[in-house]
């Protein structure tokens, strides 16, 4: 085998031009300052500005003069951002400004919302830097900034999206009242949180009802599921009229729903639960011509030192039962 050792690399395995380098830097002699500044200013799609000392313009590219309407760039000259946005925003705009030129440290990827005169919301992200001249003296900025505004609207979707999935696994969808799920969870905190207060409060007290729509199955077999379904509605909503905003309502299940009451003795929970019953019997349900006549069951207890949620719904539907087999329509 033959091994060449002169140091040459062989023909074969040279892919490179000679002339790679020189041509490069020929290449680069091409791009004068003046064109690599008018590209930038002509073809950026980031809007690209410089300022004085008292934040005016003194040099914008196309796009920056196209986000305020103008054509040729040079009629912002003189101008400032107090001509086109609103003055809380272009007084912010001009205050990091000022402090770029007092401490000469830029600001970078900095994100700016402005309402504008259309009532969309415009976002940028912005970097900005001071502007020195040839003796090194600081003559005013210049930035950068990018155009966000459909980025932030798909993140505003996106939080709004997650917002009503959040509520929808806390909220049943057909009542409007809490799911069951919400119903176990604030439960089991409020026994926790009035276990905590009875060691200082021995008479801190909270209450549950557990109720249910008297004969539903007739409802459903006679009218039909829609009206069923309207019916479950329209009891949430008298429910949700007629208890505190401190109270906890929920649809427990079915035409089953349940109300949980803090800072409330076992008299005034019946006493509450016996207005709302008063309530649904007095209102019937109207819908064209006909007249659906609801009533509610009703088991109501008082917190007894249970450390259970599931004791308590027990012992609350114990109550319940005993409300259907002694004829409906009743608190027991």
């Amino acid at each position: 085998m033959n091994i060449d050792t002169s140091g040459t690399v062989p023909e074969s395995n040279t892919r490179q031009p000679k002339t790679a380098l020189p041509y490069l830097h020929k290449q680069s002699e091409l791009l004068s300052d003046s064109m690599i500044i008018n590209t930038l200013m002509n073809n950026s799609e980031d809007m690209i500005y410089f300022k004085d000392i008292n934040s005016r313009f003194i040099l914008n590219n196309r796009a920056h003069a196209a986000r305020f309407g103008v054509s040729d760039p040079k009629d912002l000259r003189g101008k400032s951002d107090m001509d086109f946005y609103s003055a809380e925003f272009a007084d912010k705009l001009y205050q990091d400004e000022q402090e770029i030129m007092r401490t000469g440290n830029p600001i970078i990827n900095q994100m700016e919302h402005e309402m504008l005169s259309s009532c969309k919301l415009l976002a940028l992200s912005s970097s900005k830097y001071p502007l020195f001249d040839r003796d090194g003296k600081i003559i005013g900025t210049w930035g950068i900034s990018r155009d966000m505004t459909q980025l932030a609207r798909a993140e505003s979707a996106l939080a709004k999206a997650n917002k009503r999935l959040e509520a929808l696994s806390l909220v049943d969808e057909l009542s409007g009242l809490y799911n069951q799920r919400h119903f176990y969870n604030m439960l089991e905190l409020t026994i926790k949180r009035y276990c905590r207060k009875r060691s200082d409060d021995s008479s801190a007290d909270f209450s549950l009802i557990l109720m249910d729509i008297d004969n539903f199955k007739y409802v459903n077999d006679t009218f039909g599921h829609v009206i069923g379904d309207t019916a479950i509605r329209y009891v949430s909503g008298l429910i949700m009229a007629n208890t505190r905003i401190s109270d906890i309502s929920s649809r427990y299940g079915g035409d089953e729903y349940a109300v949980i009451m803090p800072d409330t003795e076992l008299a005034s929970a019946r006493e509450l639960a016996e207005r709302l019953r008063m309530t649904i019997e007095q209102n019937p349900l109207l819908i064209s011509d006909k007249r659906i006549e609801l009533t509610l069951s009703m088991g109501v207890i008082s917190f007894d030192g249970d450390t259970s949620a599931a004791e308590m719904v027990r012992k609350a539907d114990l109550k319940l039962y005993h409300a259907k087999r002694e004829g409906r329509n009743q608190v027991c």
